[in-house]
């Protein structure tokens, strides 16, 4: 195991958030917003909605919508429309300039993107509000040469005044994008399987009060710290190709590939939501992926589901493809979609 590092750091990602302060029933109804009834008319445009949803929130989320469902030029408009002139958006896997500052380095970001996989497009699912903090779950979809690819995406956004985003940071994995232009690439997953009975425990939920110990445990590589903690949640990650692990074996086996490919493991809290039915726990900072020279900026969302939740398991949202590919690689990559 590692020595944790967690204060100090000074990561060029930007300022690390303070762990938000979740709202509580009571909260919520002292300051005028009805926790079930906020945002209707954009419920129907997504699987769920929860949390404290203050008007600022439901603004963000019916543009976010809307630039899902937009197919015409407007669609590069429809999307800076999100952001306050000053914004920053995180983008992990990135050995240098993680950092996209202001309007337009982000016009000039989605353009890019566009231009190469034109019919991008999304759905939104699962939605967790907690006052300027957003997790907005989506369904990508793309057709990258010829091929149809789908996966799972959480949008993690910081609210100010009039619901624009003021700072965001995005975690999907990039690898399910590639694979059909790159059979070549590495599964690092591959082979990784249930063994033995399924858990039968289910431990209680995560608090944010456990975050510094599970931070611990994330740069400490101790796999065994994280997978005990959860017993009885199925695990949902990247690589499992829409499987879940439901052993202690199977989920240990998991995280061990995943520390095995990886050294100097710097991960900090960003920010913590709390809603019924799920806690989000979000991990950011660097790592060294195995055979590279240079850290690579890297980050995690943990989504618990509470007890009774939509499926009362522990999904893990990353990015793999920097874990198997580097920089000069991946660049060859996006090379293809040209």
């Amino acid at each position: 195991m590692k020595t944790t590092r967690l204060a100090g750091m000074g990561l060029a990602v930007g300022t690390v958030l303070a762990l938000c302060t979740i709202a509580s029933p009571a909260q919520a109804t002292e300051e005028g917003w009805d926790r079930a009834a906020g945002c209707a008319d954009a419920r129907a445009e997504v699987s769920s909605i929860s949390g404290w949803v203050s008007p600022n929130a439901c603004t963000f989320i019916k543009r976010q919508i809307t630039f899902g469902k937009v197919t015409t030029p407007d669609r590069v408009g429809a999307y800076v429309d999100i952001w306050s002139k000053d914004a920053t958006l995180w983008e992990p896997a990135k050995a240098s300039a993680p950092l996209l500052q202001g309007e337009e380095a982000i016009r000039r970001s989605i353009s890019g993107t566009l231009s190469l996989i034109p019919d991008f497009r999304f759905r939104g699912t699962r939605v967790a509000v907690n006052g300027p903090a957003v997790m907005f779950e989506a369904r990508n979809e793309a057709t990258v040469k010829g091929h149809e690819v789908a996966y799972d995406a959480v949008y993690r956004v910081q609210l100010t005044d009039g619901g624009k985003v003021v700072q965001g940071r995005r975690y999907y994995d990039r690898h399910t994008l590639f694979r059909p232009l790159a059979p070549e690439l590495p599964d690092l997953f591959a082979g990784v399987a249930d063994g033995g009975t399924p858990d039968q425990v289910r431990r209680p939920v995560l608090g944010p009060d456990e975050l510094v110990a599970r931070a611990k445990a994330w740069n400490n590589e101790d796999a065994q710290a994280l997978v005990a903690r959860l017993t009885g949640a199925p695990l949902s990650a990247p690589g499992l190709n829409g499987g879940t692990l439901r052993t202690t074996q199977g989920k240990l086996a998991y995280l061990n590939r995943f520390f095995a490919q990886v050294s100097d493991v710097r991960l900090e809290p960003g920010q913590a939501v709390k809603v019924n039915g799920a806690t989000y726990l979000e991990w950011h900072g660097t790592l060294l992926p195995k055979g590279q020279t240079d850290a690579i900026s890297f980050g995690i969302v943990e989504r618990v589901d509470d007890t009774g939740g939509v499926s009362n398991g522990w999904t893990l949202t990353f990015d793999q493809l920097p874990l198997v590919a580097d920089e000069a690689e991946i660049a060859e990559l996006y090379g293809r979609l040209r």
